[in-house]
């Protein structure tokens, strides 16, 4: 067993550090190895935490109150996680949940604890964009559902389209020629022919149904 320390952060929107040094005192964590970072803005790396690193060796123990001691996100959670366990071969303690204690997972199952803990932040960030993902996806399946339109809107239809398209149908004209009467692309009159067509057959299908 090496020795003991303690980390505290102390993030902008918190008061004081005081709570977090008691909790180091009751783990009888001596001043000396308590190192405090105040205020520190969110992208950045406290100067105590990086002295701290310069300390640590293998076998020391390490005490945080919290994950969020490590970082503002999962992956820079994940990122310092390793270090500490991994390259440093620390022990880390986090006070907030005590089933994250890395002396527990070296006594009988070596590196299990840190293991675990180091999937659980990889797969983290990646099962959030998964899931934010699936809800933009059903979100835009409701939406459709009730009518809503996606990206730019869509020209009104020229005025002698259906005339045009009726010529088209029934092949007197080509389909470029149909969209050279109609002032559009060729591709474009395919697009409104085929959502026509669609629209017909609907009209076609409603009509039977209320027996007209």
């Amino acid at each position: 067993m090496g020795r003991t320390y303690g980390y505290v952060r102390i993030w902008p929107y918190e008061p004081d550090a005081d709570s977090q040094i008691i909790m180091m005192h009751e783990m009888h964590v001596p001043d000396r190895d308590i190192f405090i970072d105040k205020q520190i803005e969110a992208g950045s790396e406290g100067q105590e935490y990086q002295k701290l690193l310069k300390k640590l060796k293998a076998d020391d123990l390490l005490y945080i109150k919290s994950l969020d001691a490590l970082g503002e996100s999962y992956k820079e959670i994940g990122r310092q996680w390793r270090l500490l366990t991994k390259e440093k071969q620390a022990d880390v303690v986090v006070l907030d949940i005590p089933q994250l204690d890395t002396r527990r997972g070296r006594t009988q199952f070596d590196t299990l604890i840190a293991d675990l803990v180091q999937s659980m932040l990889e797969y983290a960030p990646k099962a959030e964009r998964k899931n934010r993902k699936q809800r933009q996806k059903e979100g835009i399946e409701e939406a459709r559902r009730r009518g809503v339109q996606f990206g730019r809107p869509e020209l009104p239809l020229p005025d002698n389209f259906e005339r045009v398209y009726q010529m088209w149908k029934s092949k007197q004209i080509s389909g470029e020629e149909a969209g050279r009467l109609c002032g559009i692309s060729r591709s474009k009159f395919y697009n409104r022919a085929s959502k026509w067509k669609k629209m017909e057959t609907a009209q076609r299908e409603s009509r039977k149904r209320i027996g007209l």
